[in-house]
C-alpha cells in the first residue's frame, strides 16, 4: 500500500459509519460480507447503492444473483461484523441465524433493519463496482438496540445525548 493510499484510508475513517452485512444466495448457497460502504441514493424510486470489492468472493456471487439484502447490524452484533469479514466465505453462516426474503437472499436475524434490494444498474469504481440496486421490500426488526458504528478502524458507540 502507498503512502497515498494509507493517508486516504486514515482520512475516509474520519468518517464514522454505520455497519452492515450484505448478503445473497446463488446456486442454492448463502453469500454474505461486512460492509460500510453503503448508502441511499434516490427516494423515488427507492434506490441505494453498495459498493464491493472486486476480488471477492462475494462480488461474483452478488453479481450473479442479481440480488441482495443490506442487514443494519445493532451494537450486539459485533461478533457478526468480525465473522463476516475474516472467517471464510464458507463458515460464515454456520454462526447466524436467517430467514430468507422472495428473492431467496438471507436476512440476518437480531439486525436492526434489513432492506431487501434488485440490482437495477452498476458501475465501475477503480477496484470496486458499484451496485445501485432497487428497494424491493424494507422492515425495522429490532428498536431496542444502537447501532453498530465504525469509526477510525475501531468500533464505537453512540454517546448519551446531553440534556
Amino acid at each position: 500500500m502507498t503512502e497515498q493510499s494509507m493517508l486516504f484510508r486514515q482520512v475516509l475513517g474520519a468518517f464514522a459509519t454505520g455497519v452492515a452485512v450484505v448478503t445473497t444466495k446463488r446456486q442454492g448457497c448463502y453469500f454474505g460480507l461486512t460492509v460500510n460502504s453503503f448508502s441511499s441514493v434516490s427516494l423515488d424510486p427507492m434506490l441505494i447503492q453498495i459498493n464491493i470489492a472486486k476480488n471477492t468472493t462475494s462480488h461474483e456471487y452478488i453479481t450473479e444473483s442479481g440480488y441482495f439484502v443490506v442487514n443494519i447490524l445493532a451494537e450486539d452484533q459485533r461478533q457478526i461484523s468480525n465473522i463476516f469479514s475474516g472467517a471464510p466465505p464458507a463458515e460464515r453462516f454456520q454462526h447466524v441465524r436467517t430467514w430468507e426474503t422472495g428473492s431467496g437472499c438471507p436476512v440476518i436475524e437480531g439486525s436492526l433493519s434489513y432492506i431487501e434490494v434488485k440490482i437495477v444498474e452498476t458501475f465501475e469504481g477503480g477496484d470496486h463496482t458499484i451496485f445501485l440496486g432497487e428497494v424491493l421490500q424494507m422492515q425495522t426488526l429490532r428498536d431496542d438496540a444502537q447501532p453498530l458504528l465504525y469509526f477510525r478502524g475501531k468500533y464505537g458507540r453512540l454517546a448519551p445525548e446531553e440534556e
